[in-house]
């Protein structure tokens, strides 16, 4: 055997995978482009705030979503899969559902005007990733998980019905963690240790048993590499804003929100949490008439909402960018929006008045 003409042949074996895999990233950065007479002259605020670290770049906002878009896909996961089975979920649309998403988020990024290099990075390595993550268990669960999920019929397993739970607890997880923190190997050694055997059919079950445990199994070790390359760079996770129509004495009893001073006008500049928590405080404010003014020293963000079957809204202070069905809820839709900062906590009142929900602010 020679080893160099194996190393050839392994070295062009791997070439012939990535290079379609790269195809998706390179369409992005050549053609999804905002044109020059789109981009919008950056705002000056008016409050020259010079914390270090507090205007951040505005296109991150909107580069943001390809992240979590994979949050979202999970979460549609999992409530697929508690209708009928894994085998169910269409998993090259939710390939080309993330590509076409980063596609438009890109060019809304560009007219938003600065990125960083970092979060494009980001976004074409978790791109690839997740391509080649969903291709393969997409692969696997719509032949060999399909055809176990018909012998077993209408009836879950135990190892099913244990799944179903990891799929939930992931997907909300997700929702304020990094991905590479979930704890894939305790789940595993739960899994064998408390999951009974022939609970059910035991053709699934035991099919189950080697796709989860794969599964699981490859996710751990995968953590751990990301965790180690997350760790030069770790995300901060608070960020800074400014309010109106607020004081700190009528923010003391929030223990998420640190009011840091009162700015010229009366406004004030506070302190919160990222993710969830950071949209949580914004449905809070907007429920209690409270305007924001700007997020991170920007006066727009990207925010989507999810919308019904046949529903047209009204969205004040903001324009559209993508939609994108929901699976696990035929009909309804995930829709992107460029948001003005001070019409933000509005919006957010408008939309859910007319029955569509107010999902999440991608807060740079």
């Amino acid at each position: 055997m020679n080893p160099r003409k194996w190393a050839k042949r392994l070295a062009i074996a791997l070439a012939a995978i990535a290079a379609p895999a790269a195809l998706p990233a390179i369409y992005v950065e050549t053609s999804c482009i905002a044109p020059a007479a789109s981009r919008r002259a950056p705002e000056t605020s008016p409050f020259a705030i010079p914390d270090p670290g507090y205007r951040r770049a505005e296109g991150d906002s909107f580069l943001t979503f390809p992240e979590w878009y994979i949050v979202h896909a999970y979460t549609d996961l999992a409530g697929v899969a508690r209708q009928s089975s894994e085998s169910a979920f269409d998993y090259l649309a939710t390939i080309a559902g993330f590509w076409r998403a980063m596609c438009r988020a890109t060019i809304a990024a560009g007219t938003a005007g600065d990125v960083t290099a970092g979060q494009k990075i980001t976004n074409h390595i978790i791109g690839l990733s997740f391509t080649a993550e969903m291709a393969v268990i997409g692969a696997y669960e719509r032949t060999y998980g399909a055809l176990t999920a018909w012998l077993r019929g209408p009836t879950r397993t135990a190892e099913d019905e244990f799944a179903l739970s990891v799929a939930d607890d992931y997907a909300a997880f997700l929702w304020q963690t990094p991905w590479y923190e979930y704890p894939f190997q305790s789940q595993l050694r739960r899994f064998w240790r408390e999951t009974p055997w022939a609970h059910g059919n035991l053709v699934r079950g035991l099919e189950r048993r080697f796709a989860l445990t794969a599964q699981y199994g490859g996710k751990s070790v995968y953590a751990v590499a990301m965790a180690a390359l997350a760790g030069y760079a770790p995300a901060d996770l608070r960020l800074r804003s400014v309010v109106a129509g607020t004081t700190a004495a009528d923010l003391a009893t929030d223990p998420r929100i640190k009011p840091i001073r009162t700015l010229e006008g009366g406004a004030l500049l506070i302190e919160t949490p990222r993710y969830r928590e950071f949209t949580a405080i914004l449905r809070q404010f907007a429920a209690q008439k409270r305007d924001m003014v700007e997020i991170a020293g920007n006066r727009r963000i990207l925010v989507t909402i999810l919308v019904p079957p046949g529903t047209t809204l009204a969205t004040p202070g903001a324009a559209g960018i993508f939609d994108l069905p929901i699976q696990s809820r035929p009909g309804w839709h995930r829709i992107g929006y460029d948001a003005e900062v001070k019409s933000l906590t509005r919006l957010i009142a408008t939309v859910e008045q007319q029955g569509a929900v107010f999902e999440h602010a991608y807060d740079y």
